[in-house]
């Protein structure tokens, strides 16, 4: 999700569906790690990454690309943002 703003900020979300407090708390671990090499790329505004409810069982690796492949959705030829919804 991206909403327009001055600043560039980055939110991470995992649902308690998830049922420990040390898996939630990996995933955004992972995922902060996973994304500090794609925000030198973002427009300023604000981002939420929300983890689905298997992210526990990828790899690391599967993480980056999946981040990759949402960024390239958000972003066309142009520049500009597109929605998911």
């Amino acid at each position: 999700m991206h909403m327009p703003s001055k600043d560039k900020m980055v939110g991470y979300a995992v649902s308690k569906k998830i049922q420990t407090a040390v898996s939630r708390n990996k995933i955004k671990r992972r995922l902060r790690v996973a994304f500090r090499g794609e925000e030198r790329f973002l427009k300023n505004g604000l981002y939420l990454l929300v983890a689905k409810q298997n992210s526990t069982l990828l790899p690391f690796s599967k993480i980056c690309e999946d981040i990759k492949k949402t960024l390239l959705m958000f972003y066309a030829a142009d520049g500009t943002v597109h929605s998911t919804h």
